[in-house]
């Protein structure tokens, strides 16, 4: 059999390139032993802010841009629900963790997506005596069905 593309895997690459080959009328086959998927092991979390320093993800508004409305119609096509957009809560570990969070909100490419105040929640199971921040924008693509 003679096909125009051979896909290694079917997480969520090997989904989005197969949905393009099938658009543009490409023949490939698939090859999915189910023995890794870094889709998994990411657990399909979609975040465009790095949270251990409070910078932008590279080039990612243009990025989710693309990936929302993707995963928008794949919910179409196979009529399931896949994603689930959710906040993120990041625990600061000092205050000055708090000032650069604050810092942070202040520039242009992170409003979008980083709120610019501190949560005081109490939870039991979590240590938060600095407080969190929330972003949003975020949240997570079902990467198990």
């Amino acid at each position: 059999m003679k096909v125009d593309y051979i896909i290694v895997g079917m997480g969520l690459a090997g989904i989005a390139f197969s949905k393009k080959l099938l658009a543009e009328n490409k023949s490939f086959v698939v090859f999915e032993n189910e023995s890794q998927h870094s889709s998994v092991v990411a657990g399909g979390m979609y975040n465009p802010i790095v949270l251990k320093r409070f910078t932008p993800v590279w080039d990612a508004e243009n990025q989710l841009k693309i990936a929302l409305p993707f995963y928008r119609e794949l919910e179409k096509t196979l009529q399931g629900e896949y994603n689930y957009p959710l906040p993120i809560h990041r625990v600061f570990k000092s205050v000055e963790e708090q000032n650069n969070w604050f810092v942070a909100c202040d520039k242009p490419l992170m409003q979008e997506y980083m709120l610019p105040s501190v949560g005081t929640d109490k939870n039991p199971a979590l240590v938060t005596d600095f407080g969190y921040g929330k972003l949003v924008k975020t949240g997570r693509i079902d990467t198990k069905t």
